[in-house]
């Protein structure tokens, strides 16, 4: 089974503003992942660092949304190390911000398959790391691999 780790961003992304083609692409395909999960085509992965951005979203209604989807959908927690810790440290080196690194690290600990976000900065700073993971957008991810 197909192991992922989605990036805080994909949280948030179904209630995001939709109008926006982009955005809407990524929702739809978020939700496809989603309900890949919930049929157990594959298994998604999740963190403290995870826990911790959603609890920072300043609109207390979206921040309450992204809750409740995120807690209804039964992930897999991956914990917390010193080895977790040292990689966020070393993959800071290639400009990937704090949080990026972290959520990085967390996803490489368990040898995740794909790491999915919309972040275009990261995907790009990724490919200078060497990283043992894959790291897509949810659009890219959908039309190639599932």
């Amino acid at each position: 089974m197909l192991k992922i780790y989605l990036d805080n961003c994909c949280y948030n992304r179904p209630f995001d503003d939709l109008t926006q083609e982009k955005i809407n692409l990524e929702a739809n395909a978020i939700e496809t992942i989603f309900r890949k999960h919930i049929n157990k085509e594959l298994e998604i992965y999740k963190s403290m660092a995870i826990d911790f951005e959603i609890s920072k979203i300043n609109y207390e209604n979206k921040r309450r949304q992204v809750e409740d989807l995120y807690d209804a959908m039964e992930l897999t927690e991956i914990i917390y190390s010193q080895e977790i810790k040292q990689r966020a440290v070393d993959l800071k080196q290639y400009n990937i911000k704090d949080m990026d690194a972290l959520h990085l690290a967390f996803a490489e600990s368990k040898l995740i398959d794909y790491f999915i976000t919309t972040d275009r900065l990261l995907i790009n700073a990724s490919k200078r790391a060497n990283l043992k993971i894959k790291v897509i957008n949810p659009v890219e991810f959908v039309m190639e691999v599932i």
